[in-house]
This record gives structure tokens, sequence and C-alpha cells, in this order.
């Protein structure tokens, strides 16, 4: 049983993603979600930059393993950021056109 990297609350998975016990969002009348939990942590397994994640993908990062993807770019935990993960770019060829 995986353990939030946040509180050490225990971490759950639905069929989009991998939250925290403590990550409560509601919709509100206006149409928007609010949390009304005492953590932010979760990621998402469709990431529209980096591609689609899988539980293992998100296993491993929680492992403080980076995972790469076929461009070789990676995809590693960041908990200082909004999103909890950090992508770093493949180097890509560059030709004279």
């Amino acid at each position: 049983m995986a353990k939030c990297p946040v509180c050490q609350a225990q971490l759950k998975k639905v069929d989009t993603m991998v939250f925290c016990e403590n990550y409560k969002p509601v919709k509100n009348e206006n149409g928007e979600w609010n949390n009304e939990g005492n953590c932010e942590f979760r990621i998402t397994f469709a990431n529209k930059v980096f591609g689609t994640l899988t539980p293992q993908n998100i296993k491993d990062m929680l492992s403080n393993k980076a995972v790469k993807n076929k461009k070789g770019d990676t995809i590693e935990l960041d908990l200082s950021s909004q999103y909890f993960t950090k992508i770093t770019f493949a180097k890509k060829e560059v030709e004279d056109f």
C-alpha cells in the first residue's frame, strides 16, 4: 500500500488518477471543482505534455525513479510543482534548413 508523499495518508486509484485519500474534490454550483480535503496530492494518468502514464509509472515515480516515454522525455515526482511532476524533454536533433 502506497503512502502519500505529502501527508503520508493512503493513496487511492481510480480510472483517471492516483490521489491522496485526503484529497476530496467537490463540484460547486458554478461547476468549478474545489478540494474540501486537506491534501492536494494527485497525479492523473493522462498527461497532455508527457503522454499517458500507467499505475506502474506512478509507483516508479513514488520510488524516486524517472519514467521515460518513446520520445526520450522523462517525468519524475516533484512535490514543489502544482502538478507534482517535473518533465525533462529529450534533446532534439537540429538540422540546417
